[in-house]
């Protein structure tokens, strides 16, 4: 009987720690499992909802490259994703966005100054993550540098 009551006594003592219950917290739509082939025709584009980062995918008629993804992304939400409440930090600049995938890490030459927004870099990183997942190109694990005329950031990971 003795050991029943130190038995007792210690369950109660472990399930009642006093670790206090927490809301759910979201942590934003589940990652799919398309391979790069099934991939390759969607465009995803990282934009912005009540300030948040949210992927945008769009069907493409063709194989999607890094730089196109890009370029598309500086052109902003369609007006239909607008509606939605998709905005973006990034403006449309002139001259084309490039992309060296071969370099480690991955380096995005941006040709004209963005401010140094993180969400705007976020937007940028993670839209060329997206999109050499898609084209089925490594993504390194330390990230993407973003060069600009005015300033080098990263290697930054995708904080999505």
């Amino acid at each position: 009987m003795r050991k029943l009551v130190t038995a007792l006594a210690v369950l109660l003592l472990v399930t009642a720690c006093g670790i206090q219950p927490t809301v759910v917290v979201p942590a934003g739509p589940a990652p799919t499992a398309l391979g790069p082939s099934a991939r390759a025709n969607q465009l995803t584009l990282y934009f912005l909802v009540d300030g948040q980062l949210a992927p945008v995918v769009r069907s493409w008629g063709s194989p999607v490259s890094p730089e196109l993804a890009v370029n598309e992304l500086f052109q902003g939400p369609t007006p239909a994703e607008q509606e939605s409440g998709y905005y973006s930090l990034l403006f449309p600049g002139k001259g084309q966005v490039t992309i060296n995938t071969t370099s480690v890490p991955p380096t995005v030459t941006i040709p004209f100054s963005i401010k140094p927004l993180y969400l705007g870099v976020d937007q940028v990183v993670c839209t060329t993550v997206a999109a050499m997942s898609a084209a089925g190109l490594p993504v390194d694990l330390r990230g993407v540098s973003v060069v600009t005329p005015d300033s080098r950031i990263g290697p930054a990971l995708c904080t999505f």
